[in-house]
């Protein structure tokens, strides 16, 4: 079942890096963008390591990323994004300021529904890119953020002096999950979320065997869930 109608805007995507939301939830983003509802995105890294290239500094390939990154939400039609600029693959070492940065964004903000890494993906077996560290601090950070903090006026009540008022969040869906039990159909936006994608060179993306390989991810996800092409995610309700 398509279930695109249970992801209720506003919405914010809460990622590590900057190809993470494209290829995880692109098409997704693509038909909500379309329909009216407003989509917001915030990047905890710049991806500022994310290469093999040893004459590129971190300073240049974050530029470099951030500029895919804002070319790439424009294919889907988002503009509203957010850099927080902490260090690739540092993210575990900066819990504090890290969930303060995503409190601070969801009072802002206001979502319905936050789609972000799945904080418990699962053991790693069907996809070990799911439990690298930066994804698995973003996803448990960002779901005690929006459901444990964000509420709660005593957790950062500087915020108040500041016009930011508690907010929770209807809802959390986690992509890169093992567990996948909402699924997307993304079959009539595929180009879309391709040109998308294609957009993050620097990760290699564009190169042609590229777009079979995430189809293919699509359609196994399809056929869970009796879609053409799908993106799977896993529901998370607050307490």
């Amino acid at each position: 079942m398509d279930a695109i109608g249970e992801i209720v805007g506003p919405v914010l995507v809460i990622s590590a890096h900057e190809d993470d939301i494209e290829i995880h939830a692109g098409g997704t983003i693509a038909r909500l963008v379309a329909a009216g509802t407003p989509v917001s995105y915030l990047l905890a890294t710049s991806g500022n390591r994310g290469t093999g290239d040893r004459s590129v500094t971190m300073e240049e390939l974050a530029a470099r990323r951030e500029a895919e990154q804002r070319a790439a939400a424009a294919k889907l039609g988002v503009t509203d994004l957010t850099f927080l600029g902490f260090d690739d693959g540092d993210l575990m070492y900066e819990g504090r300021r890290l969930r303060e940065a995503f409190i601070r964004c969801i009072r802002a903000t206001r979502p319905a529904a936050i789609i972000t890494h799945d904080p418990l993906p699962g053991n790693g077996s069907a996809d070990s890119c799911s439990i690298y560290p930066d994804h698995l601090t973003v996803g448990l950070t960002a779901f005690q953020a929006a459901f444990v903090c964000a509420p709660g006026p005593l957790f950062h009540p500087e915020h108040l002096e500041q016009g930011l008022e508690p907010w929770k969040p209807e809802r959390l869906f986690g992509f890169m999950s093992s567990q996948p039990d909402r699924f997307v159909e993304i079959g009539q936006v595929w180009e879309q979320k391709w040109a998308a994608i294609q957009e993050h060179r620097s990760q290699g993306r564009q190169l042609p065997r590229m777009e079979e390989f995430f189809q293919n991810i699509g359609r196994e996800l399809g056929e869970r869930s009796g879609l053409e092409l799908a993106e799977g995610f896993r529901l998370l309700l607050p307490t």
